[in-house]
């Protein structure tokens, strides 16, 4: 059974210890926004119609989260674990790498195979995040194709900031390519994100 738990930023593993990069966090840490979106732009429309959806102020369980995503994914479960085979085949690749290095001494290479082996389970973990992460994703790429949705905008916190940036490249992948722009400006005495979808005519 596939769980969702939160594993922290990219690692960067060397013989000499263990990094990691701040600015490769955890998709884990969008995911309820990217379910929260879900659940806001799954119904019907009607032309010239706006709406709004008021988010609960708390982060979704997990159990919702994954929920929805699978609602709109069937294949979710096989994109998981055809993520997580390719995560533990780089990491069997990484140990063989190690232990035949001619470079480092026999006290690094040790060390470089437990720090490998110690995140193991780590980077498999973000694996599972992201892939859940990018499903969602395109999932609202698709609604907002298929129910011709001309905006969405959202208070300007970095997190909604990230994740629609990540529709946006969604958008532009799928065919034929839809175009979009996000415009960050104030309303009302607060900063709003918006993503406008332009689509041709």
């Amino acid at each position: 059974m596939m769980t969702l738990q939160y594993a922290g930023p990219k690692p960067l593993i060397s013989a000499h210890g263990i990094t990691f990069d701040l600015n490769k966090e955890d998709k884990f840490a969008y995911l309820s926004i990217v379910a929260e979106l879900i659940k806001a732009l799954s119904h019907e429309y009607l032309d010239g119609k706006s709406y709004s959806y008021i988010t609960s102020g708390k982060p979704l369980e997990t159990e919702e989260i994954l929920s929805l995503i699978r609602s709109i994914d069937p294949n979710l479960e096989q994109e998981v674990k055809n993520r997580q085979e390719i995560v533990e085949k780089e990491i069997r690749e990484e140990l063989d790498r190690a232990n035949s290095n001619r470079v480092i001494c026999d006290e690094e290479c040790h060390v470089l195979i437990k720090n490998i082996e110690l995140l193991r389970q780590y980077r498999i973990n973000r694996s599972i995040n992201k892939t859940v992460y990018y499903s969602g994703i395109d999932s609202l790429a698709n609604i907002i194709k298929a129910s011709h949705i001309d905006h969405i905008s959202a208070q300007m916190f970095p997190k909604f900031h990230h994740v629609f940036h990540s529709i946006q490249g969604a958008l532009g992948k799928l065919h034929p390519p839809v175009d979009s722009t996000i415009d960050i400006y104030e309303e009302n005495g607060h900063l709003t994100v918006r993503l406008n979808i332009l689509f041709r005519k």
